[in-house]
């Protein structure tokens, strides 16, 4: 918990198309000084600490693993050519990019059949999966003094933590937060934007009078309102560090209800008018017509997905807008959830990791590298990152409040098994049962808590908890 998260020719985009298909995934002078950077253009830590070189004066061979759209591509292969470009001689980093599908099949059989990238990206959830005790990545403790870690706050780091070991470096955090379309509420004579959930209720009231099918909030699924209710109800994330569950029948009940109040209330987004309007699954909500068009005037989000929200409605003319987090009855914690929106790791079988440190500490930290990767990956975590980002211009509006609002919102950070589709389709399932009539709120919370229990026996079993 914590307070306060060159250009490619032709030539190369192909051969970097064309290593896209043949492998699988995984994920010049700088400008002035970036305060904080706590590196210099080399990739080294400003500690004066030598770069890393390879045994015997050979050249350390590298490869960096990725996925991701065209752009993504492109800035991160900018990147690696730099990076080769400063270190003629003694390192060569290979890209091995990808688009998104089959991410985790073609992960499994690269790491399976040790022919997995120097670096890697690695989904938050792939952490336990493949690192249950810490030894299934290299231990990033052992190049400390390759690697600044003083830029990543201490408390988010340790998500990225196995056993006790650093196996991870998280890239960016996504906080979940309110975003309001502030445009939409200008529109209502509404000037003053909620901070309650009673405020919420009562500008509720003012958009159905102007058009009865307002839902104030959407969200891309009810599990995230039910867990920020529930983190504040109980002051704890839903599983421990043991992966053991911390919520109850009971607790499950109340969000339930909770959550049905206010979605009766035209506060949060209906079930029904999910379907509708949505669909049946959760999906990103920047693209759907209702929310463009102001229908639903605000999202539940992460802070990664705040720059197409945004997007969406600037080419409307309207204004995306961080909210301070509304705060529920009885709270015994305030704030919200975290997690790492993807992470990098070094392999355990790679003949270089310190230099595969250094490649990590350019791309990461270093003005230079910085600069050239972008925002392609969403929000940095690292504070180097973001100075440089933001003194660069990448960094503004919308996406600056997120930054913003990630320094000072109290976080509860999940687990790696957070995301597992059986707990979120428990929560989808069992509260349209209960919204639909067909389920009293105390089988739907009986119903989600089996469901979770089981499931999450079966994970303890398989990563030895």
């Amino acid at each position: 918990m914590k307070k306060n998260q060159m250009k490619a020719t032709a030539i190369t985009l192909a051969a970097m198309l064309a290593a896209a298909s043949m492998t699988a995934c995984g994920g010049g002078a700088s400008g002035a000084g970036t305060a904080g950077a706590g590196a210099g253009a080399s990739g080294a830590p400003a500690d004066g600490t030598a770069a890393a070189a390879a045994p015997s004066g050979e050249v350390a061979q590298i490869s960096f693993s990725w996925w991701g759209n065209d752009d993504r591509h492109q800035a991160t292969q900018e990147a690696i050519d730099a990076f080769n470009a400063a270190h003629v001689g003694s390192i060569v980093v290979t890209g091995e990019p990808s688009g998104f599908g089959n991410l985790e099949e073609v992960f499994a059989t690269r790491y399976a059949g040790g022919t997995a990238a120097d670096v890697m990206t690695v989904n938050f959830p792939w952490v336990i999966q493949y690192s249950p005790n810490g030894e299934g990545f290299y231990d990033l403790d052992q190049v400390k003094d390759v690697f600044d870690f003083s830029q990543y706050d201490a408390g988010f780091l340790d998500s990225g933590k196995s056993g006790g070991i650093q196996t991870v470096i998280p890239y960016g955090q996504n906080t979940l937060g309110f975003y309001i379309n502030k445009s939409a509420y200008d529109r209502m004579g509404i000037t003053q934007l909620p901070k309650t959930f009673e405020e919420y209720k009562a500008a509720a009231q003012v958009f159905t009078a102007a058009d009865p099918n307002t839902y104030l909030i959407v969200s891309p699924t009810f599990r995230f309102a039910a867990v920020y209710y529930l983190q504040q109800k109980t002051g704890k994330g839903e599983f421990a560090d043991d992966l053991s569950m911390n919520y109850t029948v009971a607790d499950y009940q109340d969000a339930l209800t909770w959550y049905k109040d206010l979605a009766d209330a035209h506060v949060f987004c209906s079930r029904k008018d999910y379907i509708e309007n949505v669909g049946s699954e959760p999906v990103s909500i920047a693209q759907n017509a209702k929310y463009i068009n102001g229908g639903y005037p605000g999202v539940l989000e992460w802070t990664g997905g705040i720059a197409s929200n945004a997007a969406t409605l600037e080419e409307k003319g309207d204004e995306l807008v961080v909210a301070e987090l509304p705060v529920i009855d009885g709270a015994v914690f305030k704030g919200t959830m975290a997690k790492p929106s993807l992470t990098f790791a070094i392999s355990k079988d790679s003949k270089y990791p310190r230099q595969a440190a250094e490649f990590l500490q350019y791309i990461l930290n270093d003005p230079e590298g910085v600069k050239l990767m972008g925002t392609k990956r969403g929000m940095v975590a690292s504070k180097a990152a973001q100075a440089t980002l933001e003194a660069d211009g990448q960094i503004t509006g919308a996406v600056k409040q997120a930054y913003d609002f990630t320094a000072t919102a109290e976080v509860i950070n999940n687990s790696p098994i957070f995301e597992d589709a059986v707990f979120t389709n428990a929560y989808e399932q069992n509260y349209e049962k209960f919204e639909f009539g067909q389920l009293t709120a105390e089988k739907a919370a009986q119903a989600i808590y089996d469901a979770t229990a089981e499931q999450v026996a079966k994970l303890k079993a398989q990563y030895g908890k």
